[in-house]
Parts: C-alpha cells; sequence; structure tokens
C-alpha cells in the first residue's frame, strides 16, 4: 500500500484511549496444551479500549520482533535531525552473520542508507542490518534499552547483538519483555504521539510489505477485508512471536495484537497455527 494512502488512514485516526475495561477473554490454555509450550497475549481494541490478555506480565524473548521497535527508533532520530534517512552507513564483510538477504545485496557497493537499512529489518528481518543500525542510532543494545525507557517503557530491554540475542535461555530475562509493554510501546510509536504521522507510514508501508507473517496471525483474519501488518520473531527453545496492527473492516479502528512464544519442542507449523488460532478467538470475541 502506497505510503501517502497509510498517511491519510492514520490522519484519520482519532487519539487513543489507555489500555482498560478487559473483556472476557477465550480460554488460550488449549492452544498450549496443544504444543506443550507457553503463549503470551496482549490484544487492545484501541477503539473501545477493550483488551484480551493471557500471560501478559510474563517475560519472553522477543526475538526479531525488536526490529520494529528499533525502525521507530531510527525514525525518531530522522525526526530530531540528527541523521537522515539517505545517509549512507558504511558495510564491512566482517559485519556478516546469518539471515542476511539485504546486507548481501548492498555489501558490493560498500555502504547502505538508513532507509534501506530499516526496510531490510523490518520487511527482511536481516539481521546484520540490525546490529549496523544498533551500532550507528543506539552506539550498542544497552543505548537501545535506554532508548526505550525514554519511551515510557521499563520492562523491554535488549542485551546483545543478533544473533546471540535469539537465545532464550531458561530464566534469562536478557532480550526479552512482557506481552503488555510491548504493545503498550508498539501503540505509543506506531499509532500514537512517539512518531510522527509521515514516520508511522513508512513504517506501516514497511511492515505491509514483509512477508514473514503469513502464516502467522495474518492467516487468522476471516477475508481479504481485514488487513495485518506484522512482525515476526523466531528463536531457540519454541520462540515464535508475532506482533500487529490488526485493521478490521468498516474503518473500524485498528487493533494492537502482541503474541509470544516459547517452551514448546512442536514443529514450526504447529506455532504458526497458534498464532493463527489465536486471530480466529480475538476475531470471534470482537468483531
Amino acid at each position: 500500500m502506497k505510503r501517502r494512502t497509510l498517511l491519510s488512514q492514520l490522519t484519520g485516526l482519532a487519539a487513543l484511549p489507555a489500555f482498560a475495561r478487559p473483556a472476557s477473554a477465550p480460554d488460550f490454555s488449549a492452544l498450549e496444551r496443544g504444543v506443550q509450550g507457553r503463549l503470551g497475549l496482549f490484544a487492545v481494541d484501541t477503539g473501545s479500549g477493550r483488551v484480551i490478555a493471557h500471560r501478559a506480565d510474563e517475560r519472553f524473548a522477543t526475538a526479531s520482533t525488536f526490529k520494529i521497535l528499533l525502525g521507530a527508533c531510527v525514525a525518531q532520530g530522522v525526526e530530531a535531525g540528527r541523521w537522515g534517512w539517505n545517509d549512507a552507513v558504511p558495510l564491512q564483510e566482517s559485519q556478516r552473520v546469518p539471515h542476511s538477504p539485504a546486507f548481501d545485496r548492498y555489501l558490493p557497493r560498500g555502504h547502505a542508507t538508513l532507509t534501506e537499512l530499516v526496510q531490510g529489518i523490518v520487511v527482511e528481518s536481516d539481521n546484520p542490518c540490525a546490529n549496523v543500525l544498533l551500532r550507528r542510532c543506539c552506539d550498542s543494545p544497552a543505548g537501545f534499552t535506554a532508548w526505550l525507557r525514554q519511551q515510557g517503557d521499563d520492562i523491554t530491554r535488549l542485551d546483545r547483538f543478533e544473533t546471540e540475542l535469539n537465545e532464550n535461555a531458561p530464566g534469562d530475562e536478557r532480550d526479552t519483555s512482557t506481552p503488555r509493554a510491548f504493545a503498550k510501546t508498539l501503540q505509543h510509536l506506531l499509532l500514537g504521539p512517539g512518531l510522527t504521522r509521515a514516520s508511522q507510514a513508512r513504517l506501516w508501508a514497511d511492515l505491509q510489505a514483509s512477508r514473514t507473517g503469513l502464516k502467522r496471525l495474518r492467516a487468522g483474519v476471516p477475508d481479504a477485508s481485514w488487513r495485518v501488518i506484522d512482525k515476526t520473531g523466531s528463536g531457540a527453545r519454541g520462540a515464535a512471536n508475532d506482533v500487529a496492527l490488526v485493521f478490521p473492516p468498516g474503518s473500524r479502528s485498528p487493533w494492537v495484537v502482541v503474541a509470544f512464544q516459547s517452551d514448546s519442542k512442536a514443529a514450526a507449523d504447529a506455532l504458526n497455527a497458534v498464532h493463527a488460532d489465536v486471530m480466529r478467538a480475538l476475531v470471534r470475541a470482537w468483531a
């Protein structure tokens, strides 16, 4: 979808309510039992303030879902004049780590713009591009965590670079968030006052272009009249995540949905199916 269309939709959004009025939640325990894992969910209907939550305050490894927040950090820096979208960032062979589709395209010319790097991390979930941006715009994962604190997020944290941040070791709070905290920050940045409408439209377009989540939350909406734009993340020990903005038909206000999984030994298809079933449950509850 073109950015000017996204921008016009953003302009029409009313002020968003705070998280309130918990809804009667579906029972998600059966989905957990089906894959013998743990599911964390926080979903808010930004029009009504209705909330559905399950293990919403437990910590989960964020895996690559942090990349949409990193993209927002870069956008906020552009707005403040600290750097520009067309700034060229040097790339080196020594920076390559596994899963580098965008990085490998730009490495032969020796640089990529901030626009290209953000598209790389959001659209293709490129790992070395994320590391380059962490160093260029945050100095380190700790610097990114400090930026999150400035956004009012006291929970989400990043401690390591790709790909070590995907370890998801039992009891390790590094590189984790809770569904509730991540959803609040996502709403603040992509729908609320955290970014300008133009920056939000840019990130919405990148999320729309991503194809990594086609079998997760996107797979659970009833038909093409629903639109889901999302960022996935996957890691060790059954980490299978999806964070999304969901646009119901009829010009209704968007939903913010954060679904994290962990601790399962099930195959990827089964974990993907949990996400689709989560979305179906939300649609049944709120549509």
